[in-house]
């Protein structure tokens, strides 16, 4: 016992300390609904320190803010809605790297020796993809760690730093319109578009180069004349317009603007079924007509932040005459008992005698 007390006398009592470690407070704050307009329901946070490769990765539900602690160095951030593997009509690729991670768009290929596109390949609509990016510089506050008393603050000694990103959108939405004779001999309409971007990269925001097809299923007749107020034909007896809008990552890149693109740019093909279950198509070279909003022609500039415009593709005047627009056919309904009467011109030295 006396030996107990000897060596609990000798112990030296310290008081508690706690240490900073020279970490960086850093909150982040998220923008989904002035450019992007949609609310997701999840989000991936990546990040690459001091370089190009990304080795931080967090996918949460919390879209609203991320609050986290920061060694010191340049931090690259990219935030996106959802998961890669949520996305089920597009891949991504270089996936560690910072500038050179990109999306796909999925193909699919017609197969059925029956169908007017066989043998075509299709890119799918992507669904919309959202991102953010930021650059985040954490200077050095301290080299090792320091040890304080308890009651004492270190608050001065922390770096605070928020950032608010405001997340774009990475693809867009391409409005086609196409004035149409005959339309009442029209049962239905499919079509596709070439020479649109298959992709784009995450944090360079510019378009991949590479092209591809979208189908173009969901048409629709419309044959409001405030569609078109200033056209004097739309009431013209048997002509109308059909319209679609397609999601699509938009035009590739370099060929933005109008004035750099031809008419082979883009092609667009339509593919009516009559009313007597005929078929006719009708193809167009389009480069010079489709056009971001806003592209009158003149412009000689194209920044990142315009790719997110909408697209717009109409076959009418100006760009068409009445005879370039689709012509559909005369035809008649599949077992109407309806038929056409020609009568045969009569001849010069025919008699014909009238009872009287």
């Amino acid at each position: 016992l006396a030996l107990l007390a000897l060596l609990l006398s000798s112990c030296q009592r310290e008081p508690l300390e706690l240490y900073y470690d020279g970490r960086a407070d850093l909150q982040l704050t998220y923008d989904w609904q002035s450019r992007f307009g949609e609310y997701p329901d999840g989000m991936t946070l990546m990040m690459a320190r001091n370089g190009d490769s990304i080795t931080y990765y967090d996918v949460s539900n919390q879209v609203d803010r991320t609050a986290m602690r920061m060694q010191s160095g340049t931090y690259l951030l990219t935030v996106m809605n959802r998961t890669f593997g949520e996305y089920g009509t597009m891949r991504f690729y270089n996936r560690t790297s910072h500038n050179d991670i990109f999306a796909v768009a999925n193909t699919y290929h017609i197969t059925a020796e029956t169908a007017w596109d066989n043998g075509h390949s299709y890119m799918e609509e992507p669904e919309r993809l959202g991102v953010a990016t930021d650059t985040i510089s954490v200077s050095t506050v301290i080299d090792s760690l320091v040890f304080y008393d308890y009651r004492e603050h270190r608050y001065g000694d922390t770096i605070h730093q928020e950032r608010h990103l405001v997340v774009q959108p990475m693809t867009t939405k391409l409005n086609i319109r196409v004035k149409v004779r005959g339309i009442s001999y029209m049962r239905s309409v499919e079509g596709y578009i070439a020479g649109m971007a298959d992709g784009c990269y995450l944090n360079q925001r510019w378009r991949r180069s590479e092209v591809g097809s979208i189908k173009l299923y969901h048409w629709t007749r419309d044959d409001s004349a405030a569609t078109r107020g200033d056209d004097d034909e739309t009431t013209e007896e048997n002509v109308g317009w059909i319209t679609t809008q397609v999601e699509t990552f938009g035009l590739p890149h370099g060929r933005e603007l109008l004035r750099w693109r031809t008419p082979e740019s883009n092609y667009l093909q339509l593919h009516f079924t009559l009313i007597d279950g005929r078929t006719v198509d009708f193809g167009y070279n389009v480069g010079r007509q489709i056009r971001y909003h806003g592209d009158d022609g003149e412009l000689e500039t194209f920044d990142k932040t315009d790719i997110a415009l909408q697209l717009v593709l109409e076959i009418d005047a100006p760009f068409y005459d009445d005879d370039e627009v689709p012509n559909l056919p005369y035809s008649q309904p599949e077992g109407s008992g309806l038929f056409d009467a020609e009568v045969a011109p009569w001849g010069d030295d025919v008699e014909v005698e009238v009872p009287m």
